[in-house]
């Protein structure tokens, strides 16, 4: 068996720290017939719905690379679920979100994306 730890950060209350510069901050959001990523302060970025069934983990992890490639520092996301999202599906986005895998020179290396993920509940 495999057993694999991943340190979640909760969303804490807003804090009355005022931010100076404007700051993406990156949130993917898990619906029944899709997933969005959306920046808190300007809205929704891209909308991928589900293909055949299925959510659409390939196009998340496309648009979480060119997303990276614009912010290399940004290292935080948060991943906002409906309620009752199969367990595997939440495994499946977390995963999406902190790693992807690139070949390099015939290999197959792990490239970080946003590895500290934060989760909650999604809007209504």
């Amino acid at each position: 068996s495999r057993l694999t730890i991943l340190q979640l950060n909760v969303p804490r209350e807003a804090t009355q720290q005022v931010e100076t510069e404007q700051v993406l901050k990156i949130e993917v959001i898990v619906r029944k017939d899709g997933i969005q990523v959306a920046d808190r302060g300007t809205g929704l970025l891209k909308a991928l719905p589900d293909s055949a069934g299925q959510h659409d983990l390939k196009g998340l992890s496309e648009y979480l690379q060119f997303v990276k490639q614009k912010y290399p520092q940004k290292t935080d996301a948060t991943v906002l679920l409906e309620p009752d999202t199969p367990y595997d599906i939440v495994i499946a986005v977390m995963d999406t979100v902190r790693a992807y895998t690139a070949e390099q020179d015939g290999r197959f290396l792990q490239a970080e994306l946003f590895p500290d993920i934060s989760i909650g509940d999604a809007p209504t």
